[in-house]
């Protein structure tokens, strides 16, 4: 896949992320507890995933950061991850997340499936799991 399609895909998926969390900000109440699955509510996680570390936003942007170095370490050290359409589903995500953390001091989720998350939730796990299969995949060859 060409670097061009590959910067078009990133780019389509953050500016999915960004629109869906600016409507939601705009225009979903706050989020309830116990909300039923797949309904939509405004929730400010100011921690890292499944509210982990709400008390130390700090923290949760220092893990987005890292993680963000860890993925450009690997997709600079492993091929199989660099060549994965799924890293730029991880790309997206991280982006996406770490925008709102340097926006807005927490990350904007709006969609509870049993815990609150979001299209960058949604691509970060995608991407994991293409980036897993394709590593997999690649070491059988190997």
């Amino acid at each position: 896949m060409s670097m061009k399609i590959k910067w078009i895909v990133f780019v389509i998926l953050l500016v999915a992320d960004r629109a869906a969390k600016c409507w939601a900000k705009s225009n979903l109440p706050d989020a309830l507890r116990n909300a039923p699955i797949g309904s939509l509510f405004l929730h400010r996680n100011e921690g890292i995933s499944f509210s982990l570390m709400k008390n130390f936003p700090h923290a949760a942007l220092a893990i987005s950061v890292l993680g963000m170095g860890i993925l450009a370490f690997l997709c600079a050290k492993i091929a199989p991850v660099r060549k994965s359409f799924g890293v730029i589903f991880l790309w997206a995500g991280a982006a996406g997340n770490l925008a709102d953390r340097l926006l807005y001091g927490y990350v904007i989720d709006w969609i509870y499936v049993g815990e609150y998350v979001n299209m960058a939730d949604l691509w970060l796990a995608i991407g994991g799991i293409a980036a897993f299969a394709e590593i997999v995949r690649a070491g059988k060859s190997l």
